[in-house]
């Protein structure tokens, strides 16, 4: 058996474990208006999620995945990945296979792929946050194995979210009728893949539709696209979910009743 993929571990020096103590300290003399407005400027606009959610009854979407990108540049003309891959542990190279060196952070658990021109991609995010945590720490390394070189970055942008659904309560869903109806927009081919491709009119995003009840959402750059998206196609999705039956729920109930008799 293969052993389990090994992320490494960027030890940080100690002024920046200083640095961050006096951050939260920032925050702990702040009231508590300029706290939440301090916190809500970092989060994306998640509250336009919880007010997504508070509309609707169904389950809104969970980010799975983020895919975001950033060029590095030096004042050297390219970057040296072999010496990268000769310093950097848990990392791997082969020019022959793929043009960039793969390095796997523990902290936080991310994937990142630097070309020899600067590009950077980072996968495995859950969030913009995390992402921005994954390319610091990436920087911070190069900076370590090439300390004679001037390291900057620019252009950070998030390229593709991908997002789950499990829509509570519901059996299965009739992909096959819902192919009948919008053909002119999906693609089913169980033959190939078990999945629904669903594309909405005038919308980014792109629906993976399962008969499990599992939907993924992806395609889209931002959690206003996302959750727009899917708000759109609830309507449509929702005439061929095929809820559990309440018998079972019945009998438990009546087993319950007369447990108490």
């Amino acid at each position: 058996m293969h052993d389990k993929r090994k992320y490494v571990k960027i030890a940080k020096e100690f002024k920046y474990v200083v640095v961050n103590a006096k951050r939260l300290m920032q925050y702990q003399k702040q009231s508590e208006e300029e706290c939440l407005v301090s916190l809500f400027s970092v989060l994306d606009y998640k509250n336009t999620c919880q007010n997504f959610a508070k509309k609707r009854k169904m389950a809104i979407p969970t980010t799975h995945n983020m895919i975001c990108t950033i060029h590095i540049t030096t004042n050297a003309k390219k970057i040296d990945l072999d010496v990268i891959g000769d310093c950097v542990p848990n990392s791997t190279y082969d020019k022959k296979r793929f043009a960039a060196i793969t390095i796997r952070l523990e902290e936080p658990r991310t994937t990142a792929l630097l070309f020899s021109s600067g590009k950077l991609v980072i996968a495995g995010a859950v969030s913009k946050q995390m992402a921005i945590s994954a390319m610091r720490s990436t920087i911070y390394t190069l900076a370590n194995v090439f300390a004679h070189l001037d390291i900057s970055c620019h252009s950070f942008a998030v390229q593709n979210i991908v997002c789950n659904v499990k829509i509570p309560g519901i059996e299965t869903i009739d992909v096959k009728s819902l192919y009948d109806q919008f053909a002119t927009h999906c693609t089913y081919q169980p033959s190939i893949f078990p999945g629904l491709i669903f594309r909405p009119p005038e919308s980014p995003i792109v629906l993976l539709i399962f008969k499990s009840s599992r939907i993924v959402v992806t395609g889209a750059r931002g959690y206003d696209d996302v959750v727009d998206g899917f708000h759109q196609v609830c309507d449509v999705i929702d005439k061929f979910l095929i809820y559990k039956k309440a018998t079972h729920e019945l009998k438990t109930d009546l087993i319950l009743i007369k447990g108490t008799v």
